[in-house]
């Protein structure tokens, strides 16, 4: 039996639709997997504890008949670690193991017999050399991979999806806006995604004469946000990576929504570091760009004059998701990592 460790799985963020992944492909291929997910007991700090509690009270009980334990995130380690079970494997997704968080979880990860990383770009940034590693590339399961993607709009439709939040401020919104106040009313920017930052990017906008050509549509359902894909031209999320003075890492670990926008037959525009550079060509399937808005000015003005770069960058990134970062995939790669 599998013990897999995860974050509260009624949320909607990617480690958590990541972790769903992991569980259905592992029952699939015929393993038994017992999930154990933190979630709070009540309100305040003490519903918090309460959660704590249960979640160690299950892993007491489930682990003496597991054969291994995979945790989901760095995070979730310690109270494995505490009882030492025989097989330990953790999951690294991005930020949460580059610079100083990377270097405070180092003795936590190197105690564990296996890491695996979203992106071989996640695991190059790790501070010390593991014994045993894997690269296992996320899957994107909002788009069903046999249905032919919508034509692509005649005007440049742009989408972002990313939470609008303060501790997320790299994922390039700020650069978007300032791109979009230097060229043609021709082109449209959808933003999908809520947060504390929602306010200041929506005054900006206005402030820049923006809104008539930027819309701000909160959080989607699935439905809703399949067809945000299917409405726009090209997918952009310039998120930057680095690693501040005080060793906060900023950046993507992998980024499942360029490979969701890939499935729909739109191509990227992204940064040229992070998670991302794993599965976006620049040339080929999408834009690698330096962080600046220049950079981005120049990119969008080449789509205006030449348009038919979307369509066959489009189709390259679909082609290039069905190939190599499909379920069948997944599935070899995660037992290969698992070894079993």
């Amino acid at each position: 039996m599998i013990l897999l460790l995860c974050f509260d799985l009624r949320r909607r963020g990617g480690i958590e639709r990541l972790s769903l992944q992991v569980r259905d492909s592992l029952r699939r291929q015929g393993h038994r997997v017992q999930v154990i997910s933190t979630r709070r007991l009540g309100h305040g700090a003490l519903g918090r504890w309460l959660g704590r509690c249960a979640f160690v009270l299950q892993l007491l009980w489930w682990l003496p008949s597991a054969q291994q334990v995979l945790s989901m995130h760095v995070l979730l380690l310690k109270p494995a670690l505490w009882l030492k079970p025989q097989q330990l494997s953790c999951w690294l997704h991005g930020i949460e193991v580059w610079g100083a968080a990377g270097r405070k979880h180092a003795g936590d990860l190197q105690r564990c017999q296996q890491l695996i990383a979203s992106s071989q770009f996640t695991l190059n940034q790790l501070s010390f050399c593991p014994q045993k590693a894997a690269v296992v590339h996320p899957m994107a399961d909002l788009i069903d991979p046999g249905q032919k993607p919508t034509p692509i709009p005649a005007e440049l439709r742009l989408l972002t999806v990313a939470r609008l939040c303060s501790q997320e401020n790299y994922k390039g919104h700020d650069l978007i806006l300032q791109a979009l106040a230097q060229l043609p009313a021709a082109i449209h920017w959808h933003v999908v995604g809520d947060g504390d930052q929602r306010p200041q990017l929506e005054a900006e906008a206005m402030a820049l004469g923006l809104m008539s050509r930027v819309e701000f549509s909160g959080s989607l359902d699935d439905d809703e946000l399949r067809q945000a894909f299917a409405d726009c031209s090209v997918f952009v999320m310039p998120s930057r990576f680095g690693i501040e003075a005080n060793g906060v890492a900023t950046g993507e670990g992998f980024g499942i929504v360029y490979l969701e926008a890939a499935l729909a037959g739109r191509a990227s525009i992204a940064c040229d570091q992070g998670g991302q550079t794993d599965f976006i060509v620049h040339g080929d399937t999408g834009w690698l760009i330096p962080p600046n808005a220049n950079a981005l000015i120049a990119t969008l003005s080449e789509l205006l004059h030449h348009p038919q770069e979307i369509q066959r960058r489009g189709a390259l990134a679909r082609a290039r998701a069905l190939k190599h970062f499909g379920q069948e995939r997944f599935d070899q790669s995660l037992l290969q990592a698992l070894e079993i």
